[in-house]
């Protein structure tokens, strides 16, 4: 009977310490009462995401150049994991201020989200892929 809270506890210690990075492309912002798309906004950002580390790194890129043009570090200041998602809040390294984002863990193709308050949420459509730490010798 010890085995069942043990492994339930491995696999959500597992996500709360896991890296990933999502690449976007397009920004949909999606009313939370309709489920509608209110608006899109092409455009390019790569988020990092150490859970391990609490660290949140945002990168916006220029469309014709695809060379970084903005740059962010973030302190992932809380997490929590229901199910197969993981919500966590960032506090800005720059401004102080607090964002929170939700990622909803899919076998095949994580998502990322920013919830701005309980009007809309902000859907990053894009890529997922574990975010791999490299050893340099």
């Amino acid at each position: 009977m010890k085995l069942i809270p043990f492994l339930l506890f491995c696999l959500l210690s597992r996500n709360l310490s896991a890296q990933y990075t999502f690449t976007s492309f397009s920004i949909n912002t999606i009313d939370l009462k309709t489920n509608d798309v209110i608006s899109t906004e092409t455009r390019m950002e790569t988020y990092n995401i150490s859970f391990k580390d609490n660290l949140f790194i945002h990168n916006i890129f220029d469309s014709e150049t695809n060379s970084v043009i903005n740059s962010q570090l973030y302190k992932i200041i809380s997490t929590k994991q229901e199910g197969d998602m993981i919500y966590f809040t960032t506090e800005s390294g720059l401004s102080g201020k607090n964002y929170t984002f939700i990622i909803k863990i899919d076998q095949v193709q994580s998502k990322i989200f920013q919830y701005f308050d309980e009007k809309e949420i902000i859907e990053f459509v894009g890529n997922s892929s574990d975010f791999n730490t490299f050893n340099q010798d």
